[in-house]
């Protein structure tokens, strides 16, 4: 039986524990992204695998007319993977991508054309698609495990497929029912609920801070003094005396009004988010029928 000499034997002891102790625990992969939505759908797809930031968290702030700070610039170009939602909404922070190890610009990967609705985050089809990007975009950053990515991909899926049977329920119950929005976020979810919102070029003049034509304006003012709406959206995130003016009509003739936001609210999940919507839209198809 050979034997170690015990100097020898204790260097070799310690060096090892010197390797295992020198060696650091992996720090999460750092997601930035600029709407909460996004963020939340990174977060249950990287569960402990990242570390989620969202530069827009507080309801009712409107992108379009945010003015950036420093301090969300540096967060954006500091980030391993930086999501940027496009499409007009928030085109400020992609420059401060331009050092972030990796980014994802949703418009792209939606296949967003200009003139398009720019509310991706509301948009089933779009959401499904950034959740397997981000998974393949997580699974090869160093020491992530692929499979428990997919994992929880797969988990996630199976909740967005909730989401997609909730519509099509609604779309069987409720075909080309007419609504008015103030303002088109939501309209992909209402959409794929089969519900239809007229008089769109109001909605669109609004959401780009241009002033509706009269003829706009008289469309929607008869639409809403006739009941020939099931309901009004608005977008608590928006003010204006023309909008207030509306809501007013609305409540005049018994009209319902529903409130869409466009920030995920704190404490909720993506999920659980459009879930709420559904089902206040669901009540107020209720409330209003004809």
């Amino acid at each position: 039986m050979r034997f170690f000499p015990a100097f020898l034997l204790a260097a070799l002891i310690s060096g090892s524990v010197a390797v295992a102790q020198a060696e650091p625990s992996r720090s999460p992969v750092r997601v930035v992204c600029v709407e909460a939505a996004w963020c939340d759908v990174a977060a249950q797809i990287g569960g402990a695998d990242v570390q989620t930031q969202s530069l827009l968290a507080t309801p009712g702030i409107d992108p379009h007319d945010l003015t950036p700070s420093p301090s969300m610039a540096r967060a954006m170009a500091g980030a391993t993977i930086a999501v940027v939602n496009g499409a007009t909404y928030d085109d400020w922070a992609l420059p401060f991508t331009s050092s972030a190890s990796s980014r994802i610009v949703v418009a792209s990967i939606a296949g967003w054309q200009p003139g398009d609705n720019p509310h991706l985050f509301l948009d089933p089809a779009a959401v499904g698609k950034v959740a397997h990007v981000f998974a393949d975009m997580l699974s090869h950053q160093p020491g992530i495990s692929a499979s428990d990515v997919a994992e929880r991909l797969s988990a996630f899926l199976k909740e967005l497929d909730g989401v997609t049977g909730s519509l099509a329920a609604m779309k069987a119950r409720h075909a080309s029912v007419p609504v008015e929005a103030v303002e088109p976020v939501g309209e992909m979810l209402l959409r794929d609920a089969g519900l239809t919102v007229v008089d769109e070029s109001f909605a669109l003049a609004i959401m780009n801070h241009a002033e509706p034509s009269p003829r706009d304006v008289a469309q929607v003012d008869t639409q809403i003094d006739g009941r020939r709406v099931r309901m009004l959206i608005t977008n608590p995130a928006i003010h204006s005396p023309q909008i207030d003016r509306l809501v007013d009509r609305a409540q005049a003739v018994g009209l319902p009004v529903v409130a869409i936001g466009e920030t995920l609210p704190p404490g909720q999940s993506w999920q659980g988010w459009v879930h709420g919507i559904l089902q206040t839209v669901e009540q107020a198809l209720g409330d209003g029928g004809k």
